[in-house]
């Protein structure tokens, strides 16, 4: 028999190894592929968001030739968006739009000039709907145009891109000659400053954009008067803008001074006067919006102002030069700036962050501009275009701008600031993620002091008190918590739990006070009492005793609240919040959140709690007991410190369940994106965030990466999470294991 058993041992051990060694491979295989999974989403996430601090260069370099003949007499020249097409400016007033390519001219406009009148300047700037040409004449004027651009395909998919030219305005402002000069031309107004060739500043405001009105006598009407700003100069002046308001002129000078004046209610007042440099002031440009600018010196610095309370104040240093600025350009699109030296080095920075985003050196040249879309700088010399063409994706984002405090324009001053849209083009996007980090912080926080004393307590409850029979219905229950919908609990909360919490607040933060003092009096009654009771079992005793006291407990908590709003906080708390403190009361507040949230997480660290409790060595709770002491003694001197490891590691997980969550927190805050620790006041979480602007977020764009970088530091939060809760619960089992 004994053989037999061998024989057949002998035929079945190959099988049996051989199935042992597949399930070795089959879960190592498994374990691999999770870790190499993994990888592979970090590796994805990764890729999508470091584009956002990548560094940039010149993508290519195109020469074009012009004919000697088109390129004689011109003042300047403006790309089309897409640089395949330029309109030339010559001095006699004629508009050429010729063509790059094909190396001819598609469209000539002349306007009508005055006896020996010449053009002396351009600029080109956005309008309402069309970008708007202006030029400045010997004779003092400005004339402007609106250019309305046509972009259509031929059947092999060749882009054509066609100019009309339409006359707008013509306003005289000066009797000589305009030199530089800033115009705000809108749908009702027209605003423009202007230096003449004596070195005169003349301002002019009109409220309607009429040519007939405009050309009248400026002398004789007080609505279209010019005003002579150069009186309080003591050295000549270079540059010239106008602020959005359009009532402001800022004026630098060859001393290195600033001059700001108000024009409003036909007086001049001058705001400011300081002295910015010992060197000359070179150039003034506004950047897009008109809400700041920047002033660059003949020493090759660049400093960016902010116009704050009437007052222009330095707000930060772009990179320097080290030659004396020629040239610079305000961003069409973006918040950027193009500076050129007078030995054609450029460089190009962010004027969100000051961080300089790219640098090259270009030929010689005569004139210069910058791409209509940001994607070029064009020089020209003699008959010859070159065009440096690049693309800087995302001119916005940097580690200063997304991790430390930025001093975007029309604030006061740095904040940490996340607000990705607005309503013009000319929006400064703030991308700062510390809001959301501390939205997330805040939210986990309020939840995890919500659910942390109620899911412990109730495990210590149903594990070491409650009776077998109990706390098998008891335990399923809360277990099936874990799979409510976190939309439900979102909705719930946001349109159920919110208004009714606005109505009973003061009840509701009295209830749990009351419940402690509660818990301190009535366990000497229960001894008292708890023989003479129909139910025997202990744990059944104090469960069905608990729950009426707890709804009693509640209900006495609203009516005393009630009685403590209205005669103490003359009927409403919120408002006295107001009034007294100033803190304002939102509907959808963090404390919403932490009731609804909490749920959620209860049943995570109750079930991990009281499966760790439960496992604690019956010896240890018998040995206890045998040594006289009680209940609660053993529960809280033996049970609980063996099973602290396991309970640590529930809480972390619960954290952890807290920081991803999305619904609950869409659905059940305001979502602003607010630094606050203030309970009654919403916030927003990274996780909520990627939900809300997800949908909005161009593919490649600032927006979608920096949403891809959220979720990184979401994934680094939950690794650091899990690491410290593993490294915990093993030097707390290493600390208890002799027990």
């Amino acid at each position: 028999m004994a053989q037999f058993k061998n024989n057949i041992r002998k035929k079945i051990e190959p099988f049996r190894k051989f199935k042992d060694n597949a399930a070795k491979s089959i879960f190592a295989f498994g374990g691999f592929f999770i870790i190499l999974s993994i990888f592979l989403i970090i590796f994805f996430i990764g890729k999508e968001a470091v584009p956002l601090f990548k560094s940039y260069q010149v993508d290519s370099n195109k020469n074009f030739l012009t004919d000697k003949e088109i390129s004689e007499n011109i003042i300047d020249f403006y790309p089309d968006e897409y640089n395949e097409n330029l309109l030339f400016v010559n001095k006699d007033g004629q508009l050429n739009f010729y063509n790059l390519n094909t190396g001819k001219i598609k469209y000539t406009y002349s306007p009508v000039l005055l006896e020996n009148e010449t053009i002396v300047s351009s600029n080109s700037f956005a309008g309402d709907l069309d970008r708007i040409l202006a030029l400045g004449t010997s004779s003092g004027r400005i004339l402007s145009f609106k250019l309305k651009f046509k972009l259509k395909y031929t059947s092999n998919l060749d882009r054509i891109v066609d100019l009309m030219i339409i006359p707008s305005t013509s306003i005289t402002l000066s009797e000589n000659a305009i030199i530089k000069f800033d115009l705000i031309e809108n749908e009702d107004s027209v605003t423009a400053v202007v230096l003449d060739s004596n070195k005169e500043i003349k301002f002019f405001h009109s409220e309607e954009n009429n040519e007939e009105i405009l050309s009248e006598s400026l002398e004789t009407s007080s609505v279209n008067k010019v005003y002579n700003l150069t009186t309080n100069l003591r050295n000549p002046p270079t540059d010239i803008g106008l602020y959005f308001h359009k009532n402001k002129v800022v004026a630098a000078s060859e001393g290195g001074e600033i001059f700001l004046w108000s024009i409003e209610n036909n007086q001049v007042v001058l705001l400011q006067q300081f002295k910015l440099s010992e060197n000359q002031i070179n150039k003034i440009t506004m950047l897009s919006g008109r809400n700041s600018m920047v002033i660059s010196d003949q020493n090759g610095s660049n400093f960016v102002f902010f116009l704050i309370n009437n007052n222009l104040l330095k707000i930060r240093e772009l990179p320097k030069h080290e030659h004396p600025i020629k040239n610079a350009f305000r961003g069409n699109l973006k918040k950027i700036f193009t500076s050129v030296d007078t030995k054609g080095n450029v460089k190009i920075s962010s004027t969100t962050s000051g961080k300089e985003l790219l640098n090259f050196k270009i030929k010689d040249y005569d004139l210069i501009n910058f791409a209509f879309k940001d994607i070029g700088l064009l020089s020209f010399q003699n008959n010859n275009i070159e065009i440096n063409e690049f693309d800087i994706e995302h001119p916005e984002t940097s580690l200063k701008s997304t991790f430390t405090k930025v001093w975007y324009e029309g604030f006061q001053q740095p904040e940490y600031v996340w607000q990705s849209a607005g309503g013009t083009d000319d929006f400064e996007p703030k991308l700062s993620l510390i809001p959301l980090i501390f939205g997330t912080l805040k939210g986990t926080f309020y939840a995890v002091i919500f659910a942390l004393p109620i899911a412990i307590l109730a495990a210590i409850c149903v594990s070491q008190f409650m009776a077998p029979r109990l706390k098998n219905i008891i335990k399923p229950v809360i277990e099936i918590m874990a799979a409510l919908p976190s939309v439900v609990l979102g909705f719930l909360a946001g349109l159920w739990l919110a208004p009714r919490l606005d109505s009973v607040l003061v009840g509701v933060i009295i209830f749990p006070i009351l419940l402690i003092l509660s818990s301190l009096a009535l366990p000497p009654i229960w001894e008292k009492i708890k023989e003479k009771t129909i139910i025997k079992t202990e744990g059944i005793q104090f469960f069905v005793i608990s729950i009426p006291i707890i709804i009693i407990i509640f209900y006495l908590g609203l009516v005393l609240g009630e009685f403590i709003e209205n005669t103490i906080f003359f009927g409403s708390f919120t408002d006295w919040l107001y009034q007294s403190a100033g803190v304002n009361y939102d509907q959808r507040n963090a404390l919403v959140i932490g009731i609804a949230m909490g749920f959620a997480v209860i049943p995570i660290i109750f079930t991990i709690s009281e499966d760790a409790l439960s496992n604690v060595p019956q010896h240890l709770v018998s040995g206890s007991l045998a040594l006289g002491a009680s209940k609660w003694q053993t529960a809280l001197k033996v049970v609980l410190p063996s099973a602290s490891p396991g309970i640590f590691s529930g809480v972390m997980i619960g954290i952890g369940r807290a920081i991803g969550e999305t619904m609950i927190v869409l659905m059940a805050t305001g979502n602003t994106a607010i630094m606050d620790w203030d309970i009654f006041n919403g916030f927003r979480t990274l996780a909520a965030n990627i939900a809300v602007e997800i949908p909005e977020a161009p593919v490649g764009g600032s927006l979608y990466r920096m949403l891809f970088l959220s979720s990184i530091i979401l994934f680094m939060f939950t690794f650091i999470i899990n690491s410290i809760a593993e490294t915990v619960r093993i030097k707390l089992r290493k600390k208890y294991k002799e027990l």
